[in-house]
C-alpha cells in the first residue's frame, strides 16, 4: 500500500469515461459549438470555480465557439445557487445551453425552470448529492450514487478538466497542457483530499512546474520567487488562490477570471487591483480574527453557533471564522449571518463530524443547504433560528463518540528523546516522497518521549512560539515538519491515536 501511495502517477488516474453523463454532455457541448448557439457558463466564485470557468471557457473558444459567456455569482450579495437574476440574464440573451460548474447539484427548481422553459442545463458539480438529482440534460459529479468513476473527491475543478479531455478525444486534438496547473490550483484551494485522482493530478503539477508557460504565470512571476522543492511550490500556489479569492464584483463579473481571460499585455492593472483587494482583505481578516478570540473565549460546549445580528464579521470572512474555531477547538463551528431578508449560515467541522448529515437532520428549518462533509453552507428564516440551533443539539447528542474522536491527535511515528536525530533523516530522505502535503495528506506528527528542552532543544528545529514550555521539565512531545521547522503540536495532553 505505502509502495502504491508514493508511486502513483498520471496513467493511475482512473478512466474518465466511467464518470456518469460525461459522454453524454460532451457531445451536446460539442453540439452546441458546432450550430453555433449561444452557451453560458454559471460558476461559483471561489478559486475552484473560477479556475473551473476559466478553462471550459477557454476551452470552447478553442474549439471553435464565438457565442459563449460566463457568469459568476458574489457571494456577498447573492444567495448561493441559481438565482433570479441569471435566469433573468439568459432568459434575455435567448441561451441556448447552460453549464454549470463547481455547483448546480441542489439547484431542483431553478435548473428545472431552465429545462423546461428555456434551454439544456448541462451540471458539472462535486458536492454532495443529498437523495436525487435535478432533472438536467446531463449530471457530471462523482458522487452520484450510480457513477461509476470510482474516485469521489474531486474538486469542481478536476471534474470539469475530464470533461474536456472528453470532448477533446470525441474532437482527436489535445488540450491546452497549462490547464493543469489551474487544475492543481482549484484541487489545493477547495480543500479536497490530496489523495489518489487529486494527488496524481497536483503532483504532476510539481513535478513538472517549469513547463507551464501561462500568460498569467507569466506576469506574476515577478511577485513569486523561484521554487526549489514541491514546499515551496506548493507555496506559491496558494499565494495565487489568495490573491484570486479577491475578484468578486457584481452583475455576475470576477476580477480573477477576467485576468485569466485578458491578454498577457493587458494584465498588469488587473493584477495590481487584486493585489490591493488583497491588502484590505488582509486587514479586515486581522480584526475579524480579534473578534473571533473575543468570542469564543470561555467556550465550554461541543460545539459553536454565532447568529450575527450586529454584523460584527464580514460576511466574506464567516467561512474563515467557522475554520479557524474548528482549528483551535476541534469542534463544529457555524456563524450566522443577516443576508438579503433572510440569515445565510457557513458552517465547518473536524474529525468524522458530518454537516450534511447534521443539516440532513435539520432540514424542516432551512430554506436550503449543500456542501461537504466538512464545509457546508444553509440559508434560513430567521423565525426558524432558535429550532434550527435546537435540532442541531440534539443531533450533536447521537455523534458524541465522534466529537470525542475530535479531540485527539493521529500519532504517525513514536520516538523516544534519545532517537531524535532519525526526524531529520526522515526530513531528508522521505518528506517529499509524501508530497504533496495537504488536506487529506496531512504531515505526518510524531510523538518524542521524555524531550527535555534544555537538553534536546538543540538535536533538531523545534519551533517553541505560542507555547509556555518549560525548559527544565520532561515532555511527551508532539510535533509536524512545518517546512523549516518542527512545530509544537501538543505538549499537555495524551490524548493521541497510533
Amino acid at each position: 500500500m505505502a509502495e502504491s501511495f508514493l508511486e502513483l502517477s498520471i496513467s493511475d488516474i482512473p478512466d474518465f469515461k466511467l464518470m456518469k453523463d460525461i459522454s453524454k454532455a460532451a457531445s451536446r457541448i460539442i453540439k452546441a459549438v458546432q450550430q453555433k448557439e449561444k452557451i453560458f457558463i454559471f460558476g461559483h466564485d471561489d478559486v475552484d470555480g473560477i479556475t473551473s470557468t476559466y478553462i471550459l471557457f477557454n476551452f470552447l473558444g478553442k474549439i471553435g465557439s464565438q457565442n459563449h459567456y460566463c457568469f459568476i455569482p458574489n457571494r456577498l450579495t447573492d444567495h448561493h445557487g441559481i438565482q433570479q437574476n441569471f435566469i433573468q440574464k439568459v432568459t434575455d440573451e435567448n441561451a441556448n445551453l447552460i453549464i454549470t460548474v463547481d455547483g448546480g447539484i441542489s439547484d431542483f427548481e431553478a435548473i428545472e425552470h431552465l429545462q423546461n422553459n428555456l434551454c439544456d442545463v448541462i451540471i458539472t458539480d462535486h458536492h454532495i448529492v443529498q437523495h436525487s438529482v435535478p432533472k438536467a440534460f446531463a449530471v457530471v459529479n462523482p458522487k452520484q450514487h450510480d457513477c461509476d468513476f470510482p474516485f469521489k473527491m474531486m474538486a469542481g475543478v478536476g471534474v470539469v478538466y475530464f470533461l474536456l479531455k472528453m470532448m477533446a478525444e470525441k474532437l482527436s486534438i489535445s488540450i491546452d497542457k497549462n490547464y493543469l496547473f489551474w487544475v492543481a490550483a482549484g484541487t489545493i484551494a477547495d480543500k479536497v483530499p490530496l489523495r489518489n485522482t487529486n494527488r496524481i493530478l497536483v503532483k504532476e503539477v510539481l513535478e513538472n512546474w517549469t513547463s507551464f508557460d501561462d500568460d498569467t504565470l507569466k506576469n506574476l512571476d515577478d511577485y513569486l520567487c523561484a521554487p526549489l522543492n514541491f514546499t515551496e511550490r506548493l507555496r506559491i500556489i496558494k499565494f495565487i488562490n489568495r490573491l484570486f479569492s479577491n475578484g468578486r464584483l457584481p452583475d455576475g463579473q470576477n476580477l480573477a477570471l477576467e485576468l485569466l481571460l485578458t491578454e498577457e499585455s493587458e494584465q498588469k492593472p488587473i493584477i495590481y487591483q487584486l493585489f490591493a483587494k488583497a491588502t484590505d482583505a488582509k486587514k479586515k481578516k486581522n480584526d475579524v480574527n480579534l473578534i473571533i478570540k473575543n468570542i469564543t473565549e470561555n467556550i465550554i460546549d461541543d460545539h459553536f453557533i454565532f447568529v450575527d445580528f450586529e454584523n460584527k464579521i464580514p460576511i466574506e470572512f464567516a467561512g474563515h471564522s467557522a475554520s479557524k474555531i474548528v482549528k483551535k477547538h476541534k469542534i463544529p463551528a457555524i456563524i450566522i449571518k443577516p443576508k438579503n431578508g433572510i440569515f445565510a449560515g457557513e458552517a465547518r467541522s473536524a474529525g468524522r463530524f458530518n454537516l450534511m448529515d447534521a443539516f440532513e437532520y435539520c432540514k424542516s428549518s432551512l430554506i436550503q443547504f449543500g456542501g461537504h462533509a466538512k464545509a457546508a453552507g444553509f440559508t434560513i428564516e430567521k423565525e426558524n433560528l432558535e429550532m434550527f440551533q435546537a435540532k442541531f443539539k440534539a443531533y450533536l447528542q447521537t455523534q458524541k463518540n465522534i466529537l470525542f474522536e475530535n479531540e485527539t491527535i493521529k500519532i504517525d511515528a513514536i520516538l523516544d528523546a534519545e532517537d531524535i536525530e532519525y526526524l531529520d533523516e526522515y526530513i531528508q530522505m522521505e518528506y517529499n516522497l509524501l508530497q504533496p502535503i495537504g488536506q487529506g495528506n496531512v504531515t505526518p506528527h510524531f510523538l518524542i518521549k521524555n524531550f527535555l528542552p534544555k537538553r534536546d532543544v538543540n538535536k533538531i528545529k523545534i519551533n517553541f512560539r505560542n507555547t509556555d514550555i518549560k525548559h527544565d521539565h520532561h515532555y511527551a512531545v508532539i510535533v509536524k515538519w512545518s517546512g523549516k521547522s518542527f512545530n509544537v503540536v501538543d505538549y499537555r495532553k495524551a490524548n493521541y491515536l497510533l
